[in-house]
């Protein structure tokens, strides 16, 4: 088991120990928005599916507007009206035209359309103002795609768009990889009731909502979040039942040093083959992880900023990998500092401090606003944070103007 382990050391070795989720499942599509492709997909059908209209107008054979102008233009009788989802059922020869709607399949016989706005018709003719081009105003068939192509790859995160893209394929389904089911526990006796009067010594409890709500955004919506008192036996007793029903299980709180930090007790009485006590950084530092069943046990700290400062930097990756989502792989950018920063000493401990990287609109460089305050147990200025400054141990104060390394949240996928 690492102590003291360095960011870089402690995401090397949990992702060495992290497998992509093989098991997919069939979602119908209204289902299936965020989630993974899990094969290569291809066209069964043109699209379009048939030579249609883009507008709203009138289709005739382009030769018969030979010679028309505005001032003599050229007279054709109308034979029909071709409305969406219908088709002709004959073919419109020369001299002829037909009315016909945005979508509407081409008639046998026509090459060319106008807009009924450019057009006017009287005792069932229409009249062409103008010399019309072969296929003006004229989609063909697969136009857009043909059958064979592939148009969505495994690994693909859906957007809306791509399932259109199914949706026009025909397809009411599509198979995806498995979400890992992620449970949360938040730990300790100190919580107060939501909603209730704060009772004498408690506090309420955001770690739980903030979390999920992480995770949420993550894509990877987890489990209603539950609070287990300081009892080592009962909370392994939950954790144990809860394990069998998912894939990752992260809690917040109970895993420093104190009296009533019950975490590395749990870990023992469940027998967690342990990989990682305490981080070598600020906040976060106090960390326990390790696997029971196979299955990752993330304890971060109890202080809220902490807390999701170490899921951002330990635990997403792992989750990135685990389920397939490579927009959550986090980038390291230079940003320009907009303010001085002063945080004192910093206990010869690396710090990761809460920032919003920001584009100037006049091109230039990137640049990282901090907030005021830089305490584990600051939720309010949370607000807006968008990366993590890296500090080094030996940094105290740095002037404004200085360029600085943070590391990006926002998604590569966005």
């Amino acid at each position: 088991m690492w102590q003291q382990i360095s960011l870089e050391t402690a995401t090397e070795l949990l992702l060495s120990e992290t497998a992509p989720l093989d098991e997919t499942v069939t979602l119908p599509l209204n289902r299936a928005l965020g989630q993974i492709c899990a094969h290569d997909i291809q066209a069964t059908v043109d699209n379009p599916p048939f030579d249609r209209s883009p507008l709203d107008g009138v289709a005739f054979r382009a030769s018969d507007t030979d010679g028309a102008t505005d001032g003599h233009p050229v007279k054709l009788k109308l034979v029909g009206v071709v409305y969406a989802g219908q088709v002709l059922d004959r073919e419109v020869g020369a001299g002829e035209a037909v009315r016909i709607m945005t979508g509407a399949a081409m008639p046998i016989g026509v090459d060319a359309m106008l807009p009924k706005e450019v057009l006017k018709e009287e005792n069932g003719q229409v009249f062409i103002p103008r010399k019309v081009g072969r296929h003006e105003n004229y989609i063909f068939r697969g136009e857009d795609i043909t059958p064979g192509t592939v148009f969505l790859t495994a690994g693909t995160k859906l957007t809306h768009a791509h399932l259109g893209m199914l949706a026009t394929n025909g397809q009411g389904t599509v198979t995806v990889y498995r979400s890992p089911v992620i449970g949360m526990y938040c730990i300790g006796d100190e919580f107060s009731q939501p909603d209730k009067p704060l009772e004498p010594g408690k506090i309420y409890n955001s770690n739980g909502i903030m979390l999920t709500s992480r995770l949420a955004e993550y894509g990877l919506p987890s489990l209603p979040h539950h609070v287990l008192g300081d009892d080592p036996e009962s909370a392994a007793r939950e954790i144990k039942s809860a394990m069998d029903n998912i894939d990752i299980l992260i809690t917040a709180g109970s895993v420093s040093v104190g009296d009533k930090d019950i975490m590395h007790e749990v870990f023992d009485l469940l027998g967690v083959e342990r990989y990682v006590s305490r981080l070598a950084f600020k906040p976060g530092s106090a960390f326990l992880c390790g696997k029971y069943q196979n299955k990752w046990i993330f304890s971060l700290s109890g202080n809220p900023f902490a807390a999701l400062a170490t899921m951002e930097l330990v635990v997403r990756p792992v989750l990135a990998k685990h389920s397939r989502r490579q927009g959550l792989v986090t980038r390291r950018v230079k940003a320009i500092l907009a303010s001085p920063l002063t945080v004192g000493k910093g206990g010869n401990k690396r710090r990761f401090l809460r920032g919003r990287l920001v584009q100037p609109t006049d091109g230039g460089p990137l640049t990282v606003i901090l907030p005021e305050g830089h305490s584990s147990g600051r939720v309010f200025s949370l607000a807006g944070c968008n990366c993590l400054v890296d500090i080094n141990h030996d940094i105290n104060n740095l002037p404004e103007q200085t360029w600085v390394e943070a590391i990006d949240l926002r998604f590569n996928d966005d």
